[in-house]
């Protein structure tokens, strides 16, 4: 794989980016936090991977683009990068309400566009990038959720993703 973005560089977003980068899943991480504090985290903790300013500067340039924000997020993201995303990238994330992604990806998310769920049974309960843990998703299930639109080459790609990462995936 050749680049990946992560949106929201939290607990969870963090955890990825570490596992990601030891594994050398991906030649470039891209990482795109709205927070300034961690934003400033990040840095301070040298974290592995380029911060972009611009969110199309990341998405032109990612094969993969895993959302790890709230959800309340979804829809301003999904407007934001539909003016730029290509048919070929493949978009992710790991919101644990799957009723309400799939109703934002239908309604907003350009036609031609991939977008699999995602959903790894894993967290913690505190919050930020300082709390990832680069083997948070290690031997942790993750669901991926299938319907009669995704792409199964598409499918296969983001289920060798999660096991890379170290987590044992089923279809659902």
């Amino acid at each position: 794989m050749n680049n990946i973005l992560i949106i929201g560089c939290g607990l969870l977003g963090s955890s990825i980016l570490r596992r990601i980068h030891k594994k050398k899943i991906a030649k470039k991480i891209f990482i795109y936090e709205k927070s300034k504090s961690n934003i400033l985290k990040i840095k301070k903790l040298k974290l592995p991977g380029t911060i972009v300013k611009k969110l199309k500067d990341g998405v032109i340039n990612s094969d993969l683009i895993i959302f790890c924000t709230p959800m309340s997020e979804y829809k301003r993201l999904i407007l934001k990068i539909n003016n730029f995303v290509l048919p070929k990238t493949l978009i992710t994330d790991i919101g644990s309400s799957k009723v309400e992604t799939s109703k934002l990806i239908k309604k907003f998310l350009k036609k031609d566009v991939n977008w699999i769920q995602s959903h790894p049974i894993t967290g913690s309960e505190v919050s930020g990038p300082e709390h990832g843990k680069e083997n948070l998703f290690l031997d942790k299930w993750c669901i991926l959720i299938k319907d009669n639109k995704t792409n199964l080459k598409h499918l296969k790609f983001l289920n060798l993703f999660w096991k890379k990462i170290g987590s044992k995936t089923i279809v659902m």
